[in-house]
């Protein structure tokens, strides 16, 4: 979905976040037929930092899918979409309920206080080292076994 009216990703910093691999699939889905796709964070504070950062733009998303049984030795990036804002939850729910909302997550904890929404889900071709990143404003890399726990607002190097 490339609307004429959505703006250029920003260039100053992208959002790392791990999502748990089994709503990865599903939230595709959801992206593809809605338009875009909404997962559930408890760091509000991220989220608002990013929105008050991006003048309106859109700012890239690079998932780890996080859960995942088999997962690489060298932790890797495997998805990406671009973060359109953030709406709050209202007691723990998307204030849209399911619709926005990957399948999978019917059962999850009702413990989010934002939901985070993302337009253009889709697998990179070509997963990328999470050590090719670096926290906003850090000057050491990432190091090559770490593991997003939670969204990171980040840059490359």
């Amino acid at each position: 979905m490339h609307d004429s009216s959505v703006k250029s990703p920003t260039r100053n910093f992208s959002l790392l976040a791990p999502v748990p691999a089994i709503h990865l699939l599903s939230a595709q889905e959801v992206c593809e037929q809605e338009g875009k796709v909404a997962f559930g964070s408890r760091e509000f504070e991220v989220f608002r930092k990013i929105d008050q950062d991006r003048n309106e733009r859109p700012v890239k998303v690079l998932i780890y899918a996080s859960e995942q049984e088999n997962r690489s030795f060298i932790p890797k990036v495997t998805w990406q979409g671009l973060y359109m804002g953030h709406v709050d939850s209202r007691r723990g729910r998307h204030p849209q309920g399911m619709k926005y909302r990957p399948a999978t997550t019917v059962n999850d904890a009702l413990d989010a206080a934002v939901f985070w929404e993302v337009m253009d889900l889709k697998p990179l071709e070509i997963s990328v080292n999470i050590s090719n990143f670096k926290l906003l404003g850090k000057k050491e890399p990432f190091p090559s076994r770490f593991i997003p726990e939670k969204p990171l607002i980040i840059q490359y190097f």
